[in-house]
């Protein structure tokens, strides 16, 4: 056996298992950071989508509010124009027709009725704002939550990469591990060996002292 040879064999092997264990503490480290970003993107993504839940259950409140009013005013036949027509109508009389006390408060009383159902049309245009900037806002709120979902798998996918790539530097750690304890073992095998040829060489040099002494 060339022992020279082994022996460098062994600290190249030593070199490389160290070597090997550097780059496992990078791409641990390169695995945890992005298993952070997963989580914390994760949760921000959790949090838009508890935004976005909160904001569909408002606008859902605010259409059945508004279509309450509008069936309102469908079971009377009324639109927003014709209120405003009839308004202006009821108005014009009493301005210019000179009507009596008696029929002045009924005037008046159409009027404060078809004002109630003005109100309630003005309500339901309100309510239409609130709604269509509510969803311009849901939909901000869904693209934002689909870039969280991407940005959780890119740093899912560089998580699995690093842990792929984690295990076959411990794979191929272990191969050298085994090489080397196998060297290793061979030296020793080879150093009991030459021990036992040192000791059989000089029982026989003693024996044949002793036998010349004889």
């Amino acid at each position: 056996m060339d022992y020279l040879n082994v022996k460098k064999d062994i600290k190249e092997i030593s070199n490389k298992i160290k070597e090997l264990y550097e780059e496992v503490a990078e791409l641990k480290k390169k695995r945890d950071e992005a298993n952070e970003l997963v989580k914390s993107h994760k949760e921000k993504r959790e949090e838009i989508n508890r935004i976005v839940k909160e904001k569909i259950e408002n606008v859902r409140n605010l259409k059945n509010d508004r279509n309450k009013l509008i069936i309102e005013l469908k079971e009377v036949n009324l639109t927003k124009d014709i209120i405003i027509q009839k308004i202006k109508h009821l108005e014009t009389i009493l301005e210019t027709k000179c009507p009596s006390l008696e029929k002045e408060k009924e005037l008046v009383g159409e009027i404060e009725y078809y004002r109630k159902f003005l109100e309630k049309s003005n309500i339901i245009d309100e309510l239409s704002k609130k709604i269509k900037a509510l969803s311009e806002e849901i939909s901000e709120y869904v693209k934002k939550s689909s870039e969280e979902h991407q940005k959780v798998l890119e740093y899912a996918r560089v998580s699995a990469e690093n842990h792929q790539k984690l295990m076959e530097k411990y794979n191929e750690i272990n191969k050298l591990k085994k090489k080397y304890n196998e060297l290793n073992e061979k030296i020793k095998n080879n150093s009991n060996k030459n021990k036992k040829e040192r000791e059989v060489k000089n029982q026989k040099k003693k024996e044949n002292t002793e036998k010349r002494e004889e």
